[in-house]
């Protein structure tokens, strides 16, 4: 094979009247815009308004959308601060619990459905749907049983985290050890 270059064409220029009176003004040349950056420095007010948002929706992208904030931004700010960190969660869990009720309501009252007949509604009727049920019953065991998602978010703060880590490399090489009888490979 061969190692060709390939020169890339130029577009052709038409030709440039010499007569003042045909010559067209020279178009300019289109450039980007440049997108204004999203803001960087926080506020009190800013973060109240995104821990509302966020215990209301349990949404972390629209939360930040409704701050301006650009998303490395929050997601330093929660790294940086354990306060942030910790308010996050809360809010979290208290968007997750609203939607939760709100899964939960439905999956007990049903949803209501129109009954639709020649283009008319002409009743309703209400719907339950057993795998949302079945879904909730087996989240609300696992919390009634002590394995909840509390217990885990808890254990969501990095020093825990590490700490859990290290025990259960710790755990794991003295099983080794015993198997290997020695020293572990």
């Amino acid at each position: 094979m061969t190692d060709q270059k390939v020169i890339p064409l130029r577009a052709s220029r038409p030709p440039v009247s010499e007569n003042p009176a045909t010559t067209k003004p020279a178009t300019k040349r289109r450039t980007k815009t440049k997108v204004k950056p999203k803001r960087e420095t926080w506020t009190a007010e800013m973060k109240r308004t995104f821990l509302a948002n966020l215990a209301a929706t349990a949404n972390v992208q629209a939360s930040i959308r409704s701050i301006g904030m650009s998303e490395s931004a929050v997601y330093r700010l929660r790294q940086r601060s354990p306060e942030f960190r910790a308010e996050w969660m809360a809010a979290l869990r208290e968007g997750y619990a609203r939607l939760e009720l709100m899964v939960l309501e439905r999956a007990m009252n049903g949803t209501p459905k129109p009954i639709v007949y020649g283009g008319q509604i002409v009743g309703q009727v209400t719907e339950y749907s057993d795998r949302l049920a079945l879904t909730l019953l087996t989240a609300h065991r696992e919390a009634v049983m002590g394995e909840g998602t509390a217990a885990k978010a808890a254990a969501s703060e990095p020093e825990e985290v590490r700490r859990r880590i290290l025990d259960k490399l710790a755990e794991m090489n003295a099983r080794l050890t015993d198997r290997d009888g020695g020293s572990p490979s």
